[in-house]
């Protein structure tokens, strides 16, 4: 549930007693919607957030619904730019007629988040294109076959991704309408120590976005807690990263769902550093809408439909304070750490940040 604006420095804004905060992270409406459309998928990713989900979860959403979410979001809030969640969305049955009932709605910045798996065969994406989907965002954590097949559960991933991505590139230099193709890769204890050799493998391809989120420890991870690396564990790894890409990739590297105090002060202090790497300063503001939940969650109206803003649902439900975060000057602004992970791992990595 992220994306990268072109110029993420520049969506900055001073709040929080002079803090520099990210736009995303400022309440108020979103910049976008993000719709899921079921939980189905031809993966079986071990860390998968959705890996426990109920059969109703994994039902497709009818056409009649999204087009409901889509008059939601285009008439009483204004947006323009979606995004495609699942589950595996390229399976949904009603994909392009939902693409061209969004399109004549308005949105014109239209993302898929996926696999990968359909898009291998290049009539699909010629079809995915053709139908209005622009920015395509890949789950791949590896550039290592074996790694890859672990970690999404299916035997032979990696070069069904590398194809979709050459589909997809092939396309855009021939400027068929992708807009962007960017990588999001979870990162946890089997990517973490080939995190650097995996950006110089993906940038070698041509991909030019990278974005990794920090494994949580819920769904399937929380089954699997040794794919779970401390954050001071993968802080090394992810700063010798960003030196790498100052001094030869040039790419679009970002890190998101780390606390900023587990940054060095140093780095985090460093107004541009932070905007172009810290992933939630290259985030927009992001409406979602889920459906078939459990009526007892707390979250969901009667029909199981839950609508939240994200950075919000992150930091009032799914994040706690701890003792250091209650000192931070960044409390309001970053909410604290997954709940599980302090389960985990406890607290004593957190402190108080002094940083505007």
């Amino acid at each position: 549930m992220s994306d990268t604006p072109d110029d993420p420095v520049r969506h900055e804004i001073d709040t929080c007693e002079g803090i520099a905060a990210p736009a995303s992270a400022i309440k108020g409406e979103g910049q976008r919607a993000d719709i899921n459309l079921g939980h189905a998928c031809n993966n079986r990713c071990v860390f998968c957030m959705q890996g426990h989900s109920s059969k109703d979860q994994r039902r497709w959403l009818s056409l009649e619904r999204l087009k409901k979410e889509l008059d939601h979001y285009a008439d009483e809030i204004g947006l323009k730019s979606l995004g495609l969640l699942g589950g595996e969305p390229t399976l949904y049955p009603h994909l392009f007629e939902g693409l061209d009932y969004a399109r004549a709605k308005g949105f014109d910045d239209i993302t898929i988040n996926t696999n990968g798996y359909r898009l291998a065969k290049a009539e699909f994406c010629d079809e995915a294109v053709r139908h209005g989907i622009n920015r395509y965002c890949l789950s791949v954590h590896s550039h290592l076959e074996d790694i890859e097949d672990e970690l999404s559960g299916r035997k032979g991933s990696m070069n069904t991704k590398k194809d979709a991505i050459d589909n997809l590139l092939s396309l855009q230099r021939e400027g068929k309408g992708v807009r962007s193709i960017s990588i999001n890769a979870v990162l946890t204890s089997l990517n973490l120590p080939t995190l650097p050799e995996f950006v110089e493998y993906w940038a070698g391809k041509g991909i030019r976005d990278i974005r990794f989120n920090f494994v949580r420890p819920e769904g399937r991870a929380a089954d699997h807690k040794e794919l779970v690396p401390r954050f001071t564990q993968a802080m090394p790894l992810l700063l010798k990263a960003v030196a790498l890409n100052e001094r030869k990739w040039k790419i679009n590297l970002s890190f998101g769902e780390i606390p900023y105090c587990i940054y060095p002060q140093r780095f985090f202090a460093n107004r541009v550093f932070r905007g172009r790497y810290i992933g939630e300063y290259r985030d927009r503001r992001t409406h979602v809408s889920s459906f078939n939940n459990p009526g007892n969650d707390g979250l969901s109206d009667e029909d199981g439909r839950q609508r939240f803003v994200w950075q919000d649902l992150k930091v009032d439900v799914l994040k706690q304070l701890t003792p250091a975060c209650r000192r931070c000057r960044w409390i309001d602004v970053c909410g604290g750490v997954w709940k599980n992970y302090i389960a985990l791992y406890g607290d004593e990595e957190f402190s108080p940040l002094d940083v505007d």
